[in-house]
């Protein structure tokens, strides 16, 4: 999501080009599958879900539950978790407080409790243990709830954003599920790439943009509905508006679709993701999906990245930095929607990228009134500023990027610690080894990761790998917040 606001030696490389080449229907292959059949009630901003999780135990470890993370439950009355920081709540909550959740109607003939910290998993019973390798049918019908908010979850006066809704399998990482509590700082969700099969039906004069692709269409009376198919990818999330319009391009194969209801330079805005996906295919490797759809939402902290889908907020003034959201938002869609990680532990691992990305692309791509030098500059000049009034505040100030959301003391600590320190980082690491051989590095490193889940010590070995360099000590001294930016 993106938010508005010594090592020394000599390294020559030949740096060649690198095929990469990602196969979606090959890696959608032996995945957790979701089918559902979703029914939206726009008069009351309800949906009914029922679904049938076809749950792959693809770990060494003989399991007798799964459990769900259910992130609505975040925005229900008498939540403990926060969803939006005390400086933003006025604004996304512009007409007062309101409230969502999710409410678990059955999990067939599974036993079933709603737990976790705060309500926020589901833990499902199975009949029997499932081995390793073994699949087992899990049906979870529900109720949704939107709450009245410009966010990622909820209504606003010109979008209805469904993002993070459905119940999701936790991650079951290093012998345990892997529970994600809701922060307002960053993105805290966590998944593995999943087959997604969704029928979707919401009364027809809605417009409605979705993760994956539009297979059939019908309109019976007053009420549309879609069959939507995303493989291989994270989650899936969808947007519904009567006022969204439609421009659409290409991109190397891809079609770029842009959903926008009061953007004035629709035509130039539809330009720059077209131009932003050409050049991540360029850098990275070719995004390997049919349709990429870009979405004029209410959304009051500046963009949010989904699988084929990206939020871009309608409350963004300037227009070059509403561009800048543009390119970083898709950006993600190589760091995190195809080489994903942890987003509550390590935030920086896909929104350093997404930084270093934007800025790559503004060195690509001459016509912007924003530079690759100019993002470099303010952000050392804002970290600088951030780091002497921060640390006179409150003393020494925390660099450390290897830690959990909740463990940021504040959102500009989160902010200037995974997005401006970590774009400075990979600035940095160009200088020392050169833009040729980091783009090299990127490119090993999705074709490495591609469709699965890193760490940082996947990220330092994959970039060792391609250089054959020691580059812990350098990853090291960002990670640990040793650099000094006001010597």
């Amino acid at each position: 999501m993106r938010k508005l606001i010594c090592l020394l030696f000599v390294v020559c490389l030949s740096v060649s080009a690198i095929a990469c080449t990602l196969n979606v229907e090959k890696n959608s292959e032996n995945l957790n599958s979701y089918s559902a059949s979703l029914v939206y009630d726009h008069a009351t901003h309800t949906l009914k879900g029922e679904m049938v999780v076809d749950y792959l135990n693809t770990s060494n470890t003989t399991l007798k539950e799964v459990k769900f993370n259910l992130y609505p439950n975040a925005f229900r009355e008498g939540s403990q978790q926060s969803v939006i920081s005390l400086a933003k709540s006025e604004e996304c909550y512009y007409n007062g407080p309101s409230y969502g959740s999710i409410e678990i109607l059955s999990t067939g003939t599974l036993a079933s409790e709603v737990g976790g910290v705060d309500q926020n998993i589901l833990i499902v019973k199975l009949p029997s243990a499932l081995q390793p390798t073994q699949r087992v049918q899990i049906p979870i019908n529900f109720n949704i709830t939107l709450p009245n908010i410009s966010h990622r979850f909820g209504y606003g006066e010109n979008t209805v954003n469904f993002g993070n809704f459905l119940p999701i399998a936790c991650v079951f990482e290093n012998g345990k599920w892997q529970e994600i509590e809701y922060h307002s700082n960053g993105d805290p969700f966590f998944s593995e790439v999943s087959n997604f099969y969704i029928t979707v039906s919401y009364p027809e004069h809605l417009i409605l943009a979705s993760s994956g692709v539009c297979e059939t269409t019908e309109i019976v009376g007053e009420t549309a509905t879609k069959t939507i198919t995303a493989l291989a990818v994270r989650d899936f999330a969808m947007v519904l508006s009567d006022k969204l319009q439609l421009l659409s391009g290409e991109a190397d194969g891809v079609k770029v679709n842009y959903y926008y209801h009061s953007d004035k330079n629709f035509t130039t805005s539809l330009a720059t993701a077209v131009k932003a996906m050409k050049t991540f295919n360029s850098l990275f490797g070719k995004y390997p999906y049919k349709d990429i759809n870009i979405v004029e939402a209410n959304f009051c902290i500046g963009g949010m990245e989904f699988p084929n889908l990206v939020l871009i907020g309608d409350t963004i003034t300037d227009y070059d930095s509403y561009q800048q959201v543009i390119v970083h938002e898709l950006s993600h869609q190589w760091w995190y929607g195809l080489v994903g990680n942890n987003q509550s532990c390590y935030a920086w691992l896909d929104e350093a990228l997404a930084e270093f990305s934007t800025a790559l692309f503004y060195e690509k791509n001459s016509g912007f009134n924003l530079t690759y030098d100019t993002l470099i500059e303010k952000a050392n000049t804002n970290i600088k500023v951030y780091e002497t009034i921060y640390g006179s505040v409150v003393g020494k100030v925390d660099k450390s990027m290897n830690r959990s959301l909740k463990d940021f003391q504040t959102e500009n600590e989160y902010i200037f610690t995974t997005y401006v320190q970590g774009l400075l980082m990979f600035d940095a690491l160009k200088n020392l080894i050169s833009e040729k051989v980091v783009i090299k590095c990127l490119k090993n490193y999705l074709t490495e990761y591609a469709f699965k889940i890193v760490t940082p010590a996947n990220l330092i070995a994959s970039f060792q790998k391609t250089t054959s360099l020691n580059l812990e000590p350098f990853f090291n001294s960002w990670i640990q917040g040793k650099v000094v930016f006001n010597a």
